[in-house]
């Protein structure tokens, strides 16, 4: 027991860490504030759901929609971490040379992961459970219902995960690219939540209050029909019924602790599975010489290691490319769907306006979707942290032949290049489908880089003067670093900050005036960082001797 309480130990410390940095009291500070504000935004967004339910008279829906969002929240956080945590480790040999039962080793880390995916479920979870107690029906029955709930719940999609997870792993090594595979299935994967649930969301708040209570009863059906335990739990609050919760609790320990023992069994061969990789074929002489030819120059050949750089380490990817996916998601959910319809659909909480206000307000509301593309930009730092993410390899571009301005450049340009291409498809596709008119496609555009611009060159010019090369793990530079933390967290003081002033210059000085603070904000902006770049490239003289 000691031992396993002392591994089990080291892998919370190891998860936390992963969230946050360390030997920055600045920096901890602020990412405690950032956490505390996430936090209390997904509390109120879900007191107003639970609030909403019991306005329609589905009080008992609630429990169903805790475990619903319990289990999610456990399998997403699990399916992120199990890869890493659980397997593929990379100290893998010196683990299981460790004088303690391969049991245990295994036990220690499922019990982590478990223990962080139930934290996860509790902020999606509680908040549901105090609206029903408060409001709806508070007795000691169902207290120890939301208890073992929020206890409970995500223990089966944890256990589920996990071999989801190495499922995916395992498919992707039997490529010759299998970080790029796992990276591709996992976004299409995450795309496809992220899509599923909006489309329920805007569905369940279509048309007026009876299609929406409507809508909101057809998905707690769905959810007592697609998840047992969801079904067992809202039986056993509601009804008081001891068979569904002896049910619920019942699965809740025998499949997480049949997953166990089946983990531990096939360990081994679970990690020697991820580690038989389809070997790449060497290269011939006139495949090297043509892809020699290709990069056509230095930097064109700087600017494509920088992409297998950020492909081949899937943290760097996920923490770098999901603003791309959602900027082109929520392009085409606006030229589907119409921004008009979302609005008066009510699907947007605490937004609920007639065809009449909309048409007041309308040309408001096209002026605050630049900054929406300014918030998604910003999530696709790359950059930010692209010196730091060299690590012991940073001599090979410190030694290079060629001016400091050439390798920053080509780091930029990567970074660079794809977020205005992602927008401009964007704002066209904004345009043809008539949601907004040239100077509209125009403001996201420009808003939108410029925005992106100055945040990702104040990071890079951070990552410069203190690069971090004695990183153990690429999460330390892609999760912890200074550089990254600036780059999102000053991003969404300006894209929050930047569309409130639209907004109140748009009310109060007109369409027009709002048009031209988002062009001349993203045209600063623009100038700004290449002004920023250049004081970069002049200051720092090489990596190692900063």
């Amino acid at each position: 027991m000691r031992s396993f309480l002392i591994l089990m130990r080291v892998q919370l410390h190891a998860l936390a860490c992963s969230l946050m940095p360390h030997k920055r009291r600045f920096s901890t500070a602020l990412t405690v504030l950032a956490g505390i504000a996430l936090v209390g935004l997904a509390a109120l967004y879900l007191v107003l759901l639970g609030i909403t339910l019991i306005s329609f008279g589905l009080e008992a829906a609630i429990p169903a929609f805790a475990v619903a969002l319990s289990a999610l929240a456990g399998v997403i956080f699990t399916f992120l971490k199990a890869n890493g945590t659980l397997f593929g480790l990379a100290d893998f040999d010196l683990v299981m040379s460790l004088p303690v039962p391969r049991r245990t080793v295994v036990a220690s880390r499922v019990t982590a992961l478990y223990a962080s995916a139930t934290l996860m479920g509790a902020i999606a979870s509680v908040p549901l459970w105090a609206v029903y107690l408060v409001f709806a029906s508070f007795s000691p029955w169902a207290v120890v219902c939301a208890v073992l709930s929020v206890l409970l719940a995500p223990a089966i999609p944890t256990a589920l995960a996990t071999f989801l997870a190495f499922g995916v792993s395992a498919l992707a090594s039997r490529f010759r690219h299998a970080n790029l595979v796992y990276i591709v299935i996992s976004l299409i994967a995450f795309t496809a939540i992220i899509v599923v649930l909006y489309g329920y969301s805007f569905s369940a708040g279509e048309g007026d209050a009876e299609q929406l209570a409507g809508g909101l009863a057809a998905i707690s059906g769905l959810l007592n029909l697609g998840w047992p335990p969801a079904s067992w739990m809202g039986s056993a609050v509601v009804e008081g019924s001891v068979l569904g919760l002896g049910a619920f609790t019942a699965t809740s320990i025998a499949i997480p602790a049949l997953a166990l023992e089946i983990m531990q069994r096939n360990y081994l061969a679970i990690n020697a599975a991820l580690t038989a990789r389809v070997r790449a074929r060497a290269l011939t002489a006139g495949e090297l010489r043509a892809r020699t030819e290709r990069a056509g120059s230095p930097f064109k050949a700087l600017v494509l290691k920088e992409y297998r750089t950020l492909l081949g380490i899937p943290s760097y990817a996920f923490n770098c490319l999901f603003g791309y996916l959602f900027m082109l998601v929520i392009a085409v959910a606006l030229s589907v769907i119409g921004l008009k319809e979302i609005l008066l659909s009510g699907a947007v909480d605490g937004v609920e306006i007639g065809a009449a206000e909309y048409d007041a307000i309308a040309g408001f509301a096209v002026n605050l979707l630049p900054w929406f593309f300014v918030f998604c930009a910003i999530m696709c730092p790359s950059a930010a942290c692209s010196i730091s993410i060299e690590g012991k390899s940073s001599w090979i571009c410190a030694t290079a032949p060629l001016p400091l301005r050439t390798i920053l450049g080509a780091k930029l340009a990567s970074n660079a290049i794809p977020v205005a291409a992602t927008i401009a498809v964007s704002a066209l596709v904004l345009f043809a489908s008539g949601q907004v008119d040239a100077l509209g496609a125009a403001c996201v555009l420009v808003t939108g880089f410029g925005g992106f611009f100055l945040m990702v060159n104040i990071g890079l010019s951070s990552d410069v003067r203190k690069p971090n090369f004695s990183w153990t793990t690429p999460n330390d530079v892609v999760k912890r670093g200074f550089p990254i933390m600036i780059v999102v967290l000053g991003g969404m003081v300006l894209a929050f900050g930047g569309g409130a002033l639209s907004f109140v210059i748009s009310l109060n000085l007109g369409v027009v005036a709002g048009i031209a603070w988002n062009l001349g904000v993203g045209i600063v902006g623009s100038v700004a960082g290449w002004l920023i770049f250049r004081h970069t490239c002049r200051v720092a003289t090489s990596y190692l001797t900063r």
